[in-house]
Parts: C-alpha cells; sequence; structure tokens
C-alpha cells in the first residue's frame, strides 16, 4: 500500500530554491546517518565510484566522503542552490573525492555508470517512483547496488493527513507560514532518528526541514512489502536494513534476533515478554518483517538492493538477509 498525491514540478523546485534541504549553510556540520548505513552495508568502497542521486545540499554526501576518503562521489541535485551550498561545504572540508551537476533523476542520462547509488528520502518523493528506480538502474554497473531510504507508512500517517490539510488551507490561503503556526505544525529534528550531525539546529534549519515535511507537493509512504513493486524488475534482490523511529534507528538482523552488534533490533527490543518473543521467533522471517514494522511503526526505513556480484562485497548481515527475507524473491511473498 503506497501514499501518493499528483506532481506539481514547479512546486518542488521552487520550494528547494526557497528551503534548501536537509541543512540550508555550508556553516552546518555534515550528516553522517547515510554513511554509517552504508558502512553497515557494504564490505570495502575503496576505489568505487558512487552516485548520490538527489544530494540536495550535501551535507549527507560529505559526510560519505569524508568517512570513505578512496571513494569517488558524483552527487546530483536539480536545485542550483543546493549545489551551490554542497560545493561550499565539500570545499570547507576539503573533499577532493566529490563533484556535482545539477541534473534530474529521470531527466537525460549522464552518460556515466557506477558501482553504488545512494539516494535516501528521494525517491519517494518522485511522481513516479519506480521510473525513478529504473533511470537510477541504468546508471549501475552490471554489478552495482543500490542504498535507499523511504517514509514507512505507519509511523508516517499522521504527518501524511496533517500535510493534505496544510495543502487543502494554502489552496485558500496562501500564508502557509503562518498556517503551519496556527496548526502547530512543525516537524521534530530527531523525527527520523538520533541526530547524527554536530551541528546546533537554528530557526533557518528547522524551517527548511518543516518546509520539506509538510510542503512538498508529492509524497510516498511505504510498507515493507511494497519494496518488490519498485525494485524487482531492475534487481534480483533486495533487502529491508534498519528502519528509524523518533529518536532512534536500528540494524535488522533478520538470521539473529538475538544480534547485539551495534545498533541492532533485538527480538528482546520488540517483545519484552517471553511467551510474545517465543511466538515471534517462531514466524517465518518474512513475517518477522512485518511483525517489526507493526510493533514499531517507523518513520522511516532503508533498503539495499543490487544485481550482478554486488552480494560478494555486502556485509555478512546482509547476505544473510537475502537468503532469508528477500523482499524481492519471485513467485509472491
Amino acid at each position: 500500500m503506497t501514499r501518493s498525491e499528483h506532481t506539481y514540478p514547479g512546486d518542488v523546485r521552487e520550494l528547494y530554491e526557497r528551503f534548501p534541504y536537509p541543512l540550508p549553510t555550508s556553516a552546518a556540520e555534515p550528516i553522517f546517518d547515510t554513511a554509517i548505513g552504508v558502512d553497515l552495508a557494504f564490505h570495502d568502497l575503496d576505489g568505487r565510484r558512487v552516485l548520490d542521486a538527489g544530494c540536495g545540499t550535501g551535507h549527507r554526501l560529505v559526510a560519505l566522503a569524508l568517512q570513505f576518503p578512496d571513494t569517488s562521489f558524483l552527487g546530483l541535485d536539480f536545485s542550483s542552490r543546493s549545489i551551490s551550498v554542497a560545493e561550499e561545504l565539500a570545499g570547507r572540508y576539503g573533499c577532493a573525492n566529490v563533484e556535482f551537476v545539477r541534473a534530474e533523476i529521470g531527466g537525460t542520462p549522464l552518460g556515466r555508470r557506477f558501482d553504488v547509488i545512494t539516494s535516501t528520502g528521494v525517491i519517494h518523493h518522485l511522481p513516479d517512483p519506480a521510473a525513478g528506480v529504473t533511470w537510477l538502474a541504468g546508471h549501475l554497473e552490471p554489478d552495482g547496488a543500490m542504498y535507499t531510504w523511504f517514509y514507512h507508512l505507519y509511523g508516517e500517517y499522521d504527518r501524511l493527513l496533517e500535510r493534505r490539510l496544510i495543502r487543502l488551507l494554502a489552496d485558500t490561503d496562501g500564508d502557509v507560514g503562518r498556517l503551519l503556526g496556527d496548526l502547530k505544525l512543525s516537524l521534530s529534528m530527531v523525527r527520523y532518528g538520533s541526530d547524527t550531525s554536530h551541528s546546533a539546529v537554528d530557526d533557518e534549519a528547522h524551517l527548511a526541514a518543516t518546509a520539506d515535511a509538510y510542503l512538498h507537493p508529492i509524497v510516498n509512504a511505504y510498507e515493507f512489502d511494497a519494496v518488490p513493486g519498485l525494485f524487482a524488475e531492475q534487481f534480483p534482490w533486495a533487502v529491508v536494513t534498519g528502519v528509524n523511529w523518533p529518536d532512534g534507528s536500528g540494524t535488522i538482523n533478520v538470521a539473529d534476533w538475538s544480534d547485539t552488534g551495534f545498533g541492532v533490533i533485538t527480538a528482546e527490543r520488540l517483545f519484552a515478554e517471553p511467551g510474545t518473543r517465543a511466538a515471534f521467533l517462531a514466524l517465518d522471517p518474512r513475517a518477522q518483517l512485518h511483525c517489526l514494522e507493526l510493533a514499531l511503526r517507523p518513520t522511516g526505513f532503508s533498503v539495499v538492493c543490487g544485481r550482478g556480484a554486488s552480494l560478494g562485497w555486502c556485509t555478512t548481515r546482509i547476505q544473510q538477509s537475502v537468503a532469508l527475507a528477500n523482499l524481492c524473491r519471485r513467485g509472491g511473498a
């Protein structure tokens, strides 16, 4: 099940020229959540080429570039103001392994191929997310992989209703700032997990996050079972690797629900009572994933998908997840 709205491309461009995202200034520090997720997904990115599709102001991309200095990165975004901030930020940190291009997912092909594509919080804003995935897959090497992040329908349900309300009211009252204030709508800066930037959040940054959350004209939010509809045509495997909830995030290991590694969600974390936990552990891995999303009601989740030999340079946890709970498994759920 997805929640979609019609596209208004002019509105989207105007939104990000006015409110560069995720942080509106190059004075803000990098954000390391994607870098952490990528590090947990892949053994080694040295020498590989990575495209960050929809890099925005580059705060996540620069964090990637700092964490993987022997990897080359290209940041793509359609907002000239966001690209300008990103270039300033990369220069501030001396990231010689990063370049940027102003382009659009679904637009003219870049004429280049990559080993990995990252795209966090972008595909769910496309007018046709599956077509966007196809366009991105066309820029991957035959042994390529993708790391992506999406809104989850359960944790975002109330916000989706609130944003529909604000957009209806905005049809007759163009003062969206006042409307947001009147309705007391403001995005918590830890809605999608704990803070992974060292910057203090000022009013400008908070406004940019709130604008992205409530004013974007295109939003899709997904359950885990919607993943095959996005990826199955292009990739033989895809797995959910982590989830976010307000002020928290965790990694999923369907092969071992007692795994106490960094940030891993255990069965005990999900179900404190032994009887319920035993019932959960008796389920097959796909059903366990559904229990997890029902119990946690996450606001977002990350997906790793790939083709060819890419699984060989994924971490053991990813390999085990593909063997047990591949969401793109042919033949149904």
